[in-house]
Parts: C-alpha cells; structure tokens; sequence
C-alpha cells in the first residue's frame, strides 16, 4: 500500500479574500462618491491588482494585520493606533 503524494502548493498562501476585500472597499466608495459605475469597476481593478503587487512576497494576512492596526470599528476595543499598550 502507497501512500498518496502530497501536492507541492499545499501551503501556497490564499490572499483571496485581501483581494476581495480591496476590490469591493475601492469599488464602494468610487460609487459612493461619484455615483458612476465604470469608474468603480476601473479602480476596484486597480486596487486589486496594486495589492497583488503589494503583497506578492509577503506572508497573507497583510491586509487583516493593516485593518487591525490603522482602523477603528466602534469603541470597545481601541487598535493599537489609538491605544500604545495593545500594540504586537
């Protein structure tokens, strides 16, 4: 009995949801902003492919550890921004 041979990308990172993420906050607030829709769909392709160039050789995770960091969602738990002493 063979056992079965593991495939070489298995522990390729998976930043799909980064780009999701990016694409859909660009595409958003170009609509939001100015109400047109090829423009939207232009820059949330170019936000998207600017952080797949961004992240190309950086561990996944960048864009969750950048959101974290630098963004606020409410005020029960302040980020490391706003609050030194949470800081990684």
């Amino acid at each position: 009995m063979q056992m079965r041979s593991v495939p070489r990308n298995i522990d390729r990172p998976n930043r799909t949801p980064e780009y999701v993420m990016t694409y859909l906050t660009t595409y958003y607030a170009c609509m939001f902003v100015s109400g047109k829709a090829l423009p939207s769909i232009l820059l949330g392709a170019m936000a998207a492919y600017f952080m797949y160039k961004l992240t190309m050789d950086k561990p996944e995770g960048l864009a969750m550890r950048v959101m974290y960091r630098y963004i606020q969602l409410g005020r029960m738990r302040p980020s490391p921004r706003f609050c030194k002493k949470l800081e990684m």
